[in-house]
């Protein structure tokens, strides 16, 4: 049944669209880029323990987070074990959908979150945590740190908020 699946989704890959093959290209890109910046980080301001000031409302700020969004149960036992088979097993579901998928916001929305969940993955095999560094404040209100992995989740969530109400009712998947 595998091998059944494998070979229909390898033929819906030679029959996509020109729109969807350059969004297939963007996903490494995003992740590439994604990491790249975390290695950055990593290297500037994690080693030293250091913040960067970019302007009065933005500064760079190592942060590790073991847990889920904004840190959340980041105390219990064994969380990254967990947090790598959830999102091993969701991403799959995310890329067949991406694969089987007519609707081409669809597409773009799950783009941008497979891009982001990947990007996050990648830091808990290599980190046992994820790499966080964007603190966006005023005066001492600060929002949670977080990275551009977590920035396309939420871009692609918002996009994918926009398709469900804008997209005709039997056209969303």
């Amino acid at each position: 049944i595998i091998i059944k699946i494998y070979v229909r989704d390898v033929s819906m890959l030679l029959q996509m669209s020109k729109t969807k093959k350059i969004l297939l290209i963007l996903i490494p890109i995003f992740i590439l880029f994604d990491q790249l910046s975390k290695k950055w980080m990593l290297n500037n301001i994690f080693d030293m323990q250091r913040i960067i000031e970019i302007n009065k409302y933005l500064n760079f700020t190592p942060v590790w987070n073991k847990g889920i969004s904004f840190g959340m149960l980041s105390n219990l036992m064994n969380i990254n074990f967990f947090m790598i088979i959830i999102t091993i097993t969701i991403s799959l579901f995310l890329v067949l959908w991406f694969l089987r998928t007519t609707n081409r916001n669809l597409s773009i929305s799950l783009t941008f979150i497979i891009s982001g969940a990947v990007g996050n993955l990648i830091d808990r095999f290599n980190h046992k945590a994820v790499v966080d560094f964007i603190d966006i404040h005023i005066h001492n209100l600060h929002w949670p740190a977080f990275n551009f992995a977590d920035s396309y989740i939420t871009i692609g969530a918002f996009i994918y908020i926009f398709v469900i109400f804008t997209s005709e009712k039997n056209n969303i998947a």
